[in-house]
């Protein structure tokens, strides 16, 4: 007997110098993995300054959501698509302009593959590590100890509801016609 795989909700969560959607950011998003579905609000990313000496300063993260659903056992291959995309600018600093943490959400959690092992991250495959960063229980986010503080503290409760609504949404809406599951 097989087993049923729920399609999970694909995010990013964005980390930029700025607290803005840039349009140019936004085209390139949606060319890669299709239309946004809900855009998150910005929130200071000021906890720890190890991004600073690359990305530069006045740091923010937000997290976004796709129309598409898919399968959790691509998340490796879609991080290492991210890293490529994440390639196409270079910010001031030389480094990057934009850190993408794509991931994803089913009913219960949110994860994010990571190119770095961790004590409590699983070995996925294809150099790639998943880190469970929250939980949802009782009508709402917590953050995982070992994760980022932003995380911990999680400023992105209010947009990561709101994703979770329109994906249960979507679920429901799945076998009937859109949106569907990316294989």
């Amino acid at each position: 007997m097989s087993p049923v795989v729920i399609p999970a909700q694909m995010l990013v969560f964005v980390l930029q110098s700025g607290n803005a959607w840039d349009a140019e950011l936004l085209t390139v998003l949606e060319k890669t993995w299709g239309p946004l579905r809900h855009k998150g609000d910005w929130h200071p990313f000021d906890q720890t300054n190890y991004y600073q000496a690359e990305m530069g300063a006045n740091l923010h993260r937000a997290v976004a959501s796709f129309d598409c659903l898919i399968d959790p056992s691509r998340i490796a291959a879609e991080k290492l698509r991210s890293i490529a995309v994440e390639g196409i600018w270079t910010g001031e600093a030389g480094g990057r302009k934009f850190n993408f943490d794509i991931g994803y959400m089913d009913p219960d959690k949110v994860v994010l593959p990571s190119c770095k092992q961790g004590p409590w991250k699983v070995y996925w495959g294809e150099g790639i590590w998943l880190d469970i960063v929250m939980h949802y229980a009782k009508g709402h986010f917590d953050g995982s100890p070992w994760s980022f503080e932003d995380f911990v503290r999680n400023p992105y409760q209010r947009d990561l509801l709101l994703i979770r609504e329109k994906y249960k949404k979507s679920l429901k809406a799945k076998d009937s016609s859109s949106p569907g599951v990316q294989q």
